[in-house]
C-alpha cells in the first residue's frame, strides 16, 4: 500500500515540480537576462516582481477553492460537477482580476515608494509593473484552470503549458530586452512584455485543449454564473484570501525592511530569493500532489487514506528538500554567479551577500517542505482557516519583529541591541520557517481537517 501510495504521489508531484520550475523560470530568466544590465535593473525587476506577488491573494483564493472542490467531486466520481466548478472558477478569476489590474496600474509606483526604493528603482520598477499587470486577467484565469486540472489529478498538462510559457519567454526576452533581429531594445519593459505574451500564448493553447475535450475535464462556456458553486468556492477561498493577504502584507513589510538596508542588499536579496525559488520546487510538487490526493480521498469517504497520503508525502519531501539544502549550503557563490555581471561595480558585494543569504535559508529547507505539504493537505481538505491563523501569528512574531529589532537595533531602557543589518532579516526568515512548520504539524495532528464540509 505504501509503495503504491508513493508512486501515486510521485506521479502527481513530478509534473507539478516541472510546471512550477517552468513558471519560476519565467521570473528567473528575466532576472538573469536583466542582470546583464546591472544591479539597478536587478533591483527594479526584483522589486516590481515582488509587488506583483503582493497582488496574488485573490487569485490564490479562487484557485484554492477550485482545486479543493474539483478534488472532492472527482473523488466522488461526479465529473459533471467538477467541470461546472472549472467553468465557474475561470469566470470568478476573471472578475476578481480587474480590481487587481487597476490597483497595479494606478498605485504601483506609490507601493514601490512605500517599500523604500530609491527613485531610480521606482522609475524602472514601475515601468515593469505597468506592462506586466495588463496580463493579470489572463494570468488569473490560467491559474484557476490549471488548479482545477491538478485537483482532478492531471498535473502533466499544466507542466507542458508551463514549459511552453518558459520557452516562449526565453525567446521573447532575448528579442525585446536587448533589441535583437530588428525588435526594439526595451530592457526592463521588454522583460515584462515577454512574460505577459508568454503567459497569454500558453493560456490560449490550454483553452483550446479544454474546449475540444482533450483533457480530463472539459470546459463548457455557458457564460452563466452558478451562485451556489461560486459560494462554495468562496467559502473555501475567502480564508485563503485573508491568509494570502496577510502573507503579502507581512512580506511587504519584510521587503520594506530589506530595502532600507540599501540597493546592494536588495539586489543580493532578490538574487538569493530567485535561486532559492528553484530549490523549493520539490516542495511545491508535493504540495500539489498532497492537496489533490487528500481532497480525492475525503471525497471518496476515506479519511484514513488521506492521513497516509500526508505521512508519505512528508517522508518524500524531507528527502528532496534535504538534498536541496545541501546544494544551497555547499555551492552558494556558484549558484549566484549567473545572475550578476562582472562589469557591475557592485559585483563582489552582491555576490558575497547573496551567498550568505543562501547559507542561511539552506538550513530551513526541510521545514519549508513540511509547510508546503501540511499546508497543502489542509487546503486540499477545504480547511483554509488554519493556514490563515498560522500566517497571522508566525510571520509577525517570528519574522517581522525579529527582522526589524535585530536588523536596525533597539535601545529601550536597559535593553541595547546593535543592528546586524540585512543578515538579521534573513536569520529571522529562517527562524519563522521552523515555527510555521511546528504549528502546521500540530494542526494536522489534531485531525479536525478530516471532517471539514465543503
Amino acid at each position: 500500500m505504501d509503495g503504491m501510495l508513493r508512486r501515486r504521489l510521485w506521479a502527481l508531484a513530478w509534473p507539478a515540480i516541472l510546471a512550477n520550475i517552468s513558471s519560476t523560470l519565467v521570473n528567473l530568466v528575466d532576472m538573469i537576462m536583466v542582470g546583464q544590465l546591472g544591479s539597478l535593473a536587478i533591483a527594479s525587476v526584483g522589486l516590481g516582481g515582488q509587488f506583483s506577488w503582493f497582488m496574488m491573494p485573490v487569485m490564490f483564493a479562487v484557485s484554492t477553492g477550485t482545486l479543493a472542490l474539483v478534488a472532492r467531486f472527482v473523488g466522488a466520481k461526479d465529473f459533471e460537477m467538477a467541470e461546472r466548478v472549472l467553468e465557474q472558477g475561470i469566470y470568478l478569476a476573471f472578475l476578481t482580476s480587474i480590481p487587481v489590474l487597476f490597483l497595479g496600474l494606478v498605485w504601483g509606483d506609490d507601493a514601490l515608494r512605500i517599500m523604500g526604493a530609491s527613485q531610480d528603482v521606482i522609475n524602472l520598477g514601475y515601468s515593469y509593473i505597468r506592462i506586466f499587470f495588463l496580463f493579470y486577467p489572463i494570468n488569473f484565469m490560467g491559474f484557476a484552470a490549471y488548479s482545477a486540472l491538478r485537483g482532478a489529478g492531471d498535473t502533466k498538462t499544466p507542466m507542458m503549458l508551463g514549459i511552453l510559457t518558459n520557452a516562449t519567454n526565453v525567446i521573447l526576452n532575448y528579442l525585446l530586452i536587448f533589441g535583437k533581429f530588428g525588435f526594439p531594445r526595451m530592457e526592463v519593459r521588454g522583460a515584462a512584455l515577454a512574460s505577459g505574451i508568454s503567459i497569454t500564448i500558453a493560456f490560449m493553447v490550454g483553452l483550446v485543449l479544454f474546449l475540444r475535450g482533450h483533457l480530463v475535464l472539459r470546459l463548457k462556456l455557458n457564460l452563466l454564473f452558478d451562485v451556489d458553486i461560486i459560494k462554495r468556492i468562496l467559502k473555501i477561498g475567502i480564508p485563503a484570501t485573508i491568509e494570502r493577504a496577510l502573507f503579502s502584507f507581512y512580506n511587504f513589510i519584510y521587503i520594506s525592511i530589506v530595502t532600507r538596508f540599501g540597493t546592494i542588499a536588495l539586489a543580493a536579496h532578490q538574487v538569493g530569493l530567485r535561486v532559492e525559488s528553484m530549490a523549493y520546487m520539490p516542495a511545491f510538487g508535493f504540495n500539489v500532489a498532497t492537496s489533490a490526493l487528500v481532497g480525492q480521498s475525503l471525497g471518496a469517504k476515506k479519511p484514513e487514506e488521506a492521513e497516509k497520503v500526508v505521512h508519505e508525502s512528508l517522508k518524500m519531501v524531507s528527502l528532496f528538500m534535504g538534498i536541496m539544502a545541501v546544494v544551497l549550503i555547499a555551492f552558494p557563490k556558484y549558484l549566484v554567479m549567473p545572475f550578476i555581471t562582472r562589469s557591475d561595480p557592485n559585483y563582489a558585494e552582491v555576490l558575497h551577500l547573496a551567498a550568505i543569504y543562501l547559507l542561511i535559508v539552506g538550513i530551513s529547507e526541510v521545514p519549508l517542505g513540511w509547510i508546503f505539504v501540511l499546508g497543502g493537505a489542509l487546503r486540499g481538505a477545504g480547511d483554509t482557516k488554519s493556514p490563515m491563523y498560522v500566517t497571522a501569528v508566525s510571520k509577525l512574531l517570528f519574522r517581522i519583529l525579529p527582522a526589524y529589532i535585530l536588523g536596525f537595533g533597539i535601545s529601550l531602557w536597559i535593553i541595547h541591541i546593535k543592528g546586524m543589518g540585512v543578515i538579521a532579516a534573513w536569520l529571522a526568515m529562517s527562524l519563522e520557517t521552523f515555527t510555521s512548520a511546528a504549528m502546521f504539524w500540530w494542526l494536522f495532528k489534531r485531525g479536525k481537517w478530516k471532517s471539514i464540509k465543503v
